[in-house]
């Protein structure tokens, strides 16, 4: 292009192009935490993300860069001198800074975002740089409005991209390779240089070729949009213009202005950025040097950095002593020989053993002493640096909690073995007991069974006989054995299971009224007052065991009241009844009230008086409330008496029709009866008894004697009645079988034992037999007898 440039206008635009490529660098390189300072806190900061402070930062340095090179183009244009006039298009003018800005900001947004220094991005980055500036530079050559044709040199032109773009890029390099300042002075002084070069080499390649008349005349209608910039001569009329040169100051002092404005809001900032880092490392150290557990801040190599006050405390170190040496110093062996062979591997293969798990580890004091840590440690990063955050914790004392805590739990094992130990040997014992009560009972029944049979007989030959009377007596006795063994007999059935509640609705008033009246001639004979309140509740329960529960109560008021009133009712108490037994005794003590429901437990009979029974009733109303899941409460002072509770749960009262007495009549015909039992004695006392009542009678000592006999007769009997326990260690359910097995029929059959074992009556029980225990009375007999004929 033809004509010649002001040299001081030249210098001025580099210089504004070197200003605002150093402000836009700056700008950039602090948005990307270039900037930061050396402490924890700001390393802690800058390992987040970008926030909203560091685009605007972004933002204003891609403004500075584009108002840098722009006004740099436009006072290097301004700066040309030719003869002819020149103008500029407003919209293309316009058009050519906002293309500075934006594509030469996005290469500064592409190269800023990115925390590390990426040699990828970095070409990417220069090239959009270079592009905007060159975009901006022949837009801008398009804007000129002049009586001239532009055509442009394409080796020149090609040669001013590629100076942009090299240029952009060394300059990007320089200002990004690391945090120091003189890098980015180095690096605005280059892309300033670029900038120039790209500028004045654009120029020279543009050439002028004088426009022909066919073509002034649209060129002078397209003129309509352009800006004259007038020569410094003054014209008639138009007032007074500025001159090129001063036009180019003023925006080149413009420009200045608004670069410095931005660097001055860039420090300003910078320094309260300081203050906030400043303010944040306080408030760090202030949280880590309060923090009741040892923190230790160390780097990729092991180093100490950081050494808190509980550190301190903990290890007995000072943190002169740590800061600056190898933090395996603080561990025993084989810790210490593994530590930096495990930073080495994690950094080579990633393998955490502690890293972001964390564990339980031994630390090593000053004084040379070890103690259990519980370690955490995280790990972030710093640029290129990788750091380590290790939190720990003194678990000497939980250890030697859990040390007690597993030896309380290792004794109160033993201690739960020892007690299932004295389980199973009370259960033994108890087994034992009960094994022991079996053939006791079973034994003395035999001969008390032999007793009733003959006292019966002889009851019917002595009618009138003057010895009557003690033969009275002597059944009296048996009747009291047969009670006391009864008793033995109810806690063996109820501890075997075979005791099943049949649980209905009745009236309690006709069952009181009922053992009142039985229970006031035995009462009046001890010389005691027996009351009984009438009432019309109703309850659901099973009548016959209710009814056992309240005999055991009232006998045993009885047999513990010397003189007095006895009083049995019952009462609302909320949605239930409470039955209740109440004397004027002699009481039980406090501390005896729940002995009293133990087997055997007679407070008040030492001498084992006989006609105070056995202990046993008070045990069997304890096993037949549980049965039944009544409750029962005892309430007693010593001398002033007792009261003992049942609480039955309460029914809908309803009509209850009047019993129907039917007379029962013994049938005139007799039939056979096989009687089974290998003891000699019973067997001739039970046939002399049953032939008396009119019966034939086979008595045999087996089943085999029986089923023979059997044979001979050629008859079918009426009812079968045998021994559980026979010889050659047969019973009489399999007695009764084989019998069966002749007859060809079910018959009648009843199996008579002694024994009390729960094994033996659940056998007799699921066979389907009646099962009677001894001794059986004679009316009892022959009740069974008439009901199976």
């Amino acid at each position: 292009m033809p004509g010649h440039y002001d040299p001081l206008l030249v210098a001025l635009s580099y210089v504004i192009a070197v200003f605002g490529g150093y402000v836009a660098l700056d700008l950039a390189h602090h948005s990307r935490g270039g900037t930061a300072g050396q402490s924890l806190a700001s390393d802690l900061r800058n390992a987040t993300g970008n926030g909203p402070g560091d685009k605007r930062r972004l933002a204003g340095a891609a403004l500075a860069l584009g108002a840098g090179i722009w006004s740099m183009h436009f006072i290097g244009m301004l700066a040309y001198r030719s003869d002819m006039p020149i103008g500029y298009d407003a919209g293309l003018t316009a058009l050519s800074f906002v293309l500075a800005v934006g594509v030469s900001g996005a290469g500064l947004f592409a190269v800023a975002r990115s925390r590390h220094t990426n040699y990828f991005k970095l070409p990417i980055a220069g090239t959009l740089t270079g592009l905007g500036i060159v975009s901006m530079h022949y837009v801008g050559m398009a804007g000129m409005r002049m009586d001239m044709d532009l055509s442009y040199d394409v080796v020149l032109v090609t040669v001013s991209v590629i100076v942009a773009i090299v240029a952009s890029t060394a300059a990007l390099w320089l200002a990004f390779r690391n945090s120091r300042p003189l890098q980015r002075a180095a690096g605005a002084v280059l892309l300033g240089l670029g900038v120039v070069t790209m500028h004045y080499t654009g120029m020279a390649a543009a050439g002028m070729e004088p426009i022909t008349e066919l073509s002034a005349a649209s060129v002078g209608s397209a003129d309509a949009n352009r800006t004259a910039l007038p020569h410094a001569a003054s014209h008639s009329g138009q007032g007074i213009a500025l001159s090129s040169s001063l036009l180019a100051i003023m925006t080149g002092m413009g420009t200045l202005l608004l670069l410095s404005l931005a660097m001055l809001s860039s420090l300003l900032d910078r320094r309260q950025q300081a203050e906030r880092s400043a303010e944040q490392e306080a408030r760090y150290r202030a949280i880590v040097d309060t923090a009741v557990d040892p923190i230790v801040l160390i780097d990729d190599q092991g180093i100490v950095e950081s050494f808190n006050h509980a550190a301190e405390k903990t290890f007995g170190y000072l943190a002169e002593e740590v800061i600056g040496r190898n933090i395996s110093m603080l561990m025993p062996e084989p810790y210490r020989s593994a530590h930096d062979g495990y930073l080495d591997r994690y950094r080579r293969t990633g393998e955490r053993r502690i890293v972001g798990i964390g564990r339980e580890v031994d630390g090593l004091r000053k004084d040379g002493t070890s103690f259990p840590l519980d370690l955490s440690v995280g790990e972030w990063h710093v640029g290129k640096r990788r750091m380590y955050t290790g939190i720990m914790r003194d678990i000497t004392a939980r250890r030697a909690s859990e040390e007690a805590i597993l030896r309380a739990r290792d004794e109160a094992e033993a201690a739960r073995v020892e007690a299932l130990q004295a389980r199973d040997d009370a259960q033994r014992a108890d087994r034992a007991k009960t094994k022991f009560l079996a053939a006791a009972s079973h034994d003395l029944r035999q001969p008390l069974q032999s007793l009733f049979f003959f006292a019966h007989a002889l009851s019917d030959k002595l009618e009138d006989h003057p010895a009557a009377p003690l033969l009275a007596s002597m059944t009296d006795s048996l009747n009291g054995l047969r009670v006391m063994l009864d008793s033995l007999l109810d806690v063996s059935r109820l501890d075997a299971g075979v005791v099943k509640p049949s649980v209905t609705d009745f009236a309690l008033g006709p069952l009181l009224e009922r053992l009142a009246e039985e229970y006031r001639v035995r009462a009046a004979e001890s010389g005691l007052t027996l009351r009984h309140v009438p009432t019309s509740a109703w309850t659901r329960s099973d009548p016959a065991l209710l009814e056992r529960i309240l005999r055991n109560l009232i006998e045993n008021a009885i047999r513990y009241t010397e003189r007095g009133d006895i009083l049995v009712g019952c009462r609302h108490r909320g949605g239930a009844l409470r039955l209740a037994v109440l004397d004027q005794g002699i009481g039980i003590p406090a501390d005896k009230t729940q002995d009293i429901f133990q087997e055997f437990t007679q407070l008040a009979n030492p001498e084992r008086d006989r006609r105070k029974g056995l202990g046993l009733g008070l045990a069997i109303v304890r096993r037949l409330a549980g049965l039944l899941e009544h409750g029962v409460t005892v309430q007693s002072a010593p001398g002033r008496g007792s009261g003992f509770f049942l609480d039955v749960p309460t029914a809908v009262p309803r009509p209850i029709p009047k019993p129907v007495r039917v007379p029962a009549e013994l049938p005139d015909a007799k039939g056979l009866i096989v009687v089974v039992d290998d003891d000699t004695i019973i067997l001739l006392s039970m046939r002399a008894m049953l032939e008396e009542w009119g019966y034939e009678v086979v008595a045999a000592v087996s089943a085999d004697e029986a089923i023979a006999s059997l044979l001979n007769l050629g008859r079918q009997p009426a009812m079968i009645v045998a021994d559980y326990r026979l010889r050659e260690g047969r019973t009489g359910v399999e007695a009764i079988r084989d019998i069966y097995g002749v007859c060809g029929v079910r018959v009648p059959a009843v199996v008579l034992t002694g024994d009390t074992d729960p094994a033996r009556i659940a056998e007799v029980q699921r066979s389907g037999h009646r099962l009677i225990h001894k001794p059986v009375s004679a009316p009892m007999l022959r009740e069974i007898l008439t009901t199976a004929a």
